[in-house]
């Protein structure tokens, strides 16, 4: 190398280190999952379909060592994706330094750590609007159950949107379990349908048999918080592509942070829903969907 060029070689990696290191994207993935349910167990499967190495772990079955192992291996290039809540809070313990995107988590969870990206499990109240429309157009009255010590936002934020939409909501607190059956027959003869929002008080398993007798019995259709209530007797539930809505968390992760020199790719597609029916319900409440609603809703039971 002559000198003219020696020199220009040391005064380009000069000007290199004074420049800020450009934004590198993850090329590696730790996934940590709540539990075994299928909705984790789909979630994963569609961050494994994006192609990059991931390492899983699952909250009750590796703890607080097999993380900040899988985050230590996953080094500096490396992003976490939490699924569900017991997840985000094994993680957080772990105060990982690399980008964490929190998945199917409630909206307003204690556990979710201050500035990190937040997927919430619950679908937008508005595409639950824009279903409701299709699915029983003469609807006016919205009743909201919901439990005042964890949903009072939520349902003031839910009633807010209905009102926005020209629907007229009626909120129906329930501060314990034992104050359901009290509640339900105040919305006798005042709404036409239930609308669900994630609740552990009221939609707990053990309620599903009350609530869905109230339905039928007054004919006050239940739209319920999940597939699993529509197979149960709900006239129909909306519910995330789990599949698609982990595809969708990954791809947040393993995006580059933002950076002065490059410019921040597209944001991936948003994950899609499913609407699913129980057509002998509708057929109950004599409700009658047309064939085109019908081949527009994901699954329908009969």
């Amino acid at each position: 190398m002559t000198a003219r060029a020696h020199l220009a070689a040391v005064v380009l990696l000069a000007c290199a280190g004074l420049q800020p290191a450009v934004s590198r994207a993850a090329d590696r993935l730790v996934v940590v999952s709540s539990g075994d349910a299928q909705a984790y167990r789909q979630a994963l499967a569609g961050i494994q379909k994006l192609g990059y190495p991931v390492d899983a772990l699952m909250a009750g079955a590796d703890g607080d060592a097999a993380v900040a192992a899988a985050i230590q291996r996953a080094g500096r290039d490396g992003a976490i994706v939490t699924l569900g809540a017991k997840a985000t809070a094994l993680v957080a313990r772990a105060a990982p330094t690399i980008p964490v995107v929190n998945c199917m988590v409630i909206g307003n969870d204690a556990r979710v750590p201050a500035g990190t990206t937040v997927v919430p499990l619950e679908v937008p109240v508005e595409t639950h609007i824009q279903w409701l429309r299709r699915l029983l157009p003469k609807a006016a009255n919205v009743g909201i159950l919901f439990d005042p010590a964890q949903n009072a936002r939520r349902a003031e934020d839910g009633a807010a949107a209905l009102t926005r939409a020209g629907y007229t909501p009626v909120l129906e607190p329930v501060i314990a379990p034992t104050a359901l059956p009290n509640a339900l027959t105040r919305l006798t003869n005042t709404v036409d349908v239930l609308h669900a929002i994630p609740d552990t008080t009221v939609f707990a398993p053990e309620h599903s048999r009350a609530l869905l007798l109230f339905s039928f019995r007054n004919r006050i259709p239940l739209a319920g918080p999940s597939e699993g209530w529509v197979k149960a007797g709900a006239l129909y539930a909306i519910e995330w592509d789990y599949a698609d809505l982990g595809r969708y968390c990954g791809s947040l992760a393993l995006r580059p942070p933002p950076s002065a020199r490059v410019p921040a790719p597209p944001p991936p597609a948003p994950a899609r829903t499913r609407v699913i029916v129980n057509l002998r319900a509708a057929e109950q409440m004599h409700i009658k969907w047309d064939p085109e609603i019908l081949r527009s809703v994901d699954q329908v039971i009969e």
